[in-house]
């Protein structure tokens, strides 16, 4: 019998992704106000430099996330192996319904916060900085 994966390795699965993306929206974010609200005089941050690096990583995370959720999914996609306790309810916790059920949950937000990072990583360098509208 296999040993279920810790709880760690299950919210990794399903909040990695959603995570990077929270943290390179806010970092790019500050790396924006830094540069355009800089006073005369004042050190220049390589801002696009900084934002394809840090979207990397994001992305790197993200990925990562989405595998740890892609391996849970095939770890716990079929049932017929779930003993009659277990799908009760009256099995060993965590069950095996959800896991399955956050494994496809992490596979669909990270889905998202990948692609959402993917176009930011990809935009975010090529616009203009501190341009007013």
């Amino acid at each position: 019998m296999k040993l279920p994966p810790s709880n760690t390795v299950v919210w990794f699965g399903v909040l990695g992704g959603g995570l990077a993306w929270i943290c390179q929206f806010a970092v790019n974010l500050a790396f924006s106000f830094a540069q355009c609200n800089a006073p005369v005089g004042r050190w220049q941050l390589p801002v696009r430099a900084l934002e394809i690096g840090l979207s990397a990583v994001a992305i790197g995370i993200g990925l990562l996330s989405m595998g740890v959720a892609a391996w849970l999914y095939l770890y716990t996609y079929q049932f017929k192996h779930v003993p009659e306790a277990e799908r009760r309810g009256e099995g060993s916790p965590p069950p095996t319904g959800r896991l399955n059920f956050l494994a496809v949950v992490g596979l669909t937000v990270n889905l998202l916060a990948l692609a959402i990072m993917v176009m930011t990583g990809v935009g975010a360098p090529l616009l203009s900085l501190c341009r007013q509208s």
